[in-house]
C-alpha cells in the first residue's frame, strides 16, 4: 500500500496527453465531510466538518477525468479517553491538503448526466487540533503530536450533471495507513493510556462525503 500516492501521481501524468487535447472545464468545489476512525478500545462517534477547492473536469466520451485540489478536514470523536474521567471526549480534527483524482463513468441524458466515480486521493496534514473538551495542557500535546503527515485513500461514489455546469455528488471514503508515525510523542498517561495505541496500525479516518461543483 505504501506504493499507492505513486500510482496516482503516475497515472495522472500518464493522461496528461489526453488532458491537453480535451475540452477541460474549471471549477469550484466543496460540501460536508463526516468522518469517523476504526480505532481500538473506544466509543468512537462522526464529525461533520467540510472541504472547499478547485477542480477540473476532462471529459473523454462516456468517461471524464475529474482532478481536484481540496483542503480536507476529517476527524472523530472518542468517548472516556481520560483515565479517572469516564464521558471525557477527545475529538480530533486534521486539516489536509488533498489530491483527488475522479475517475467518473456516465451518459447524458437530455440535460442530465448521472455518472458513477472512483477516486484515489492522496494528502499531506497541515494541521492537527482537538477538541475544547480537554485541558489547554493536553490540547497542546496532542496538537504537538506526531501525526503521519502523508494520507493516501480511496472514495467510490456517484453524482449528477446538470446542464454542464453543476455537480452534486456523495461518496464513501476510505483512508489506508495508520494516522501516527511509530515515535507518537503524546504521553499515554496523560491522554488515556491507549491513545496512543488506538490510532495505530491502520486506524485512520473514514466516511462520507457529499459536494457540490461548479464548472465554468
Amino acid at each position: 500500500m505504501r506504493r499507492f500516492p505513486a500510482i496516482v501521481l503516475t497515472s495522472l501524468l500518464l493522461v496528461l496527453p489526453a488532458i491537453a487535447e480535451a475540452q477541460v472545464r474549471f471549477g469550484v468545489t466543496g460540501g460536508i465531510t463526516s468522518s469517523t476512525s476504526n480505532v481500538r478500545d473506544f466509543d468512537t462517534k462522526s464529525v461533520s466538518l467540510y472541504h472547499v477547492g478547485v477542480t477540473m473536469k476532462v471529459p473523454l466520451g462516456p468517461l471524464a477525468l475529474q482532478p481536484s485540489l481540496l483542503y480536507q478536514m476529517k476527524g472523530a470523536a472518542l468517548g472516556d479517553v481520560i483515565d479517572g474521567k469516564s464521558g471525557t471526549q477527545f475529538e480530533t480534527r486534521t486539516g489536509f491538503v488533498e489530491i483527488p483524482v475522479q475517475v467518473q463513468v456516465g451518459f447524458k441524458l437530455g440535460p442530465i448526466r448521472p455518472y458513477a466515480f472512483g477516486e484515489p486521493f492522496v494528502g499531506f496534514g497541515l494541521t492537527n487540533k482537538t477538541s475544547e473538551t480537554l485541558s489547554q495542557t493536553l490540547k497542546d500535546k496532542w496538537n504537538d503530536a506526531n501525526i503521519k503527515r502523508w494520507e493516501y485513500g480511496l472514495g467510490l461514489g456517484a453524482g449528477v450533471e446538470l446542464f454542464g455546469h453543476i455537480q452534486v455528488s456523495a461518496k464513501y471514503f476510505w483512508n489506508f495507513g495508520s494516522l501516527v508515525d511509530d515515535e507518537q510523542r503524546v504521553s499515554a498517561s496523560e491522554i488515556g493510556n491507549t491513545v496512543k495505541e488506538a490510532f495505530k496500525e491502520g486506524r485512520n479516518f473514514n466516511g462520507i462525503s457529499f459536494s457540490v461543483a461548479f464548472l465554468f
